[in-house]
């Protein structure tokens, strides 16, 4: 069960508001608690980047394309939120039964490379496999492209998703069948 403040948290992180979010961590609120139903509370924060992700999808199927500008606009609030979390010591390791891969893989499924970056600078392993015997980068190139990372026609791609699925790359993502 939830105390108070933990159950504000968890809405202050739905609702995107980092003042309330940065209000509770200086009051000592631990993030590292699990709801029952939502999971960790930085899972319900991986979580909301996709509403972040659909609504560049949604603009991108209308051929009515997103700045830069609108789409990093957009996206620093959930940044600012992360830094907080990472500020207070946040277990980005910790993640539910339902949870294959934790925010890494929600930030890598939300195509958000900024998210992604930070997350591998925690430390955050990019190689953990899911009950499939999946990994992130295996996972997320089938997600996006319905193939594995090294067959991915990169013109098909948006920036976004080429951006993420090149960094977890370059940060020693694995594929698969590269793991024995």
């Amino acid at each position: 069960m939830l105390n108070a403040q933990q159950q504000v948290f968890l809405q202050a992180l739905e609702d995107l508001d980092l003042e309330q979010v940065k209000r509770l961590l200086a009051d000592g609120l631990d993030p590292n608690f699990i709801d029952p139903e939502k999971g960790p509370a930085v899972s319900v924060w991986s979580d909301g980047l996709f509403k972040w992700w659909e609504k560049i999808c949604e603009a991108h199927e209308a051929g009515q394309e997103l700045a830069t500008d609108q789409k990093k606009q957009d996206l620093q609030v959930h940044l600012d939120i992360l830094a907080a979390l990472i500020q207070a010591k946040a277990n980005f390791h910790l993640w539910d039964a339902e949870e294959c891969y934790g925010p890494l893989w929600d930030a890598a499924s939300a195509a958000c490379a900024p998210a992604v970056q930070l997350l591998l600078d925690q430390q955050v392993d990019p190689n953990t496999k899911d009950e499939e015997g999946k990994t992130i980068l295996t996972s997320i190139s089938d997600l996006f492209f319905d193939v594995d990372f090294d067959e991915i026609n990169w013109s098909e791609a948006l920036p976004e998703e080429k951006e993420t699925l090149e960094l977890l790359r370059s940060r020693g993502a694995k594929m698969s069948k590269e793991i024995v």
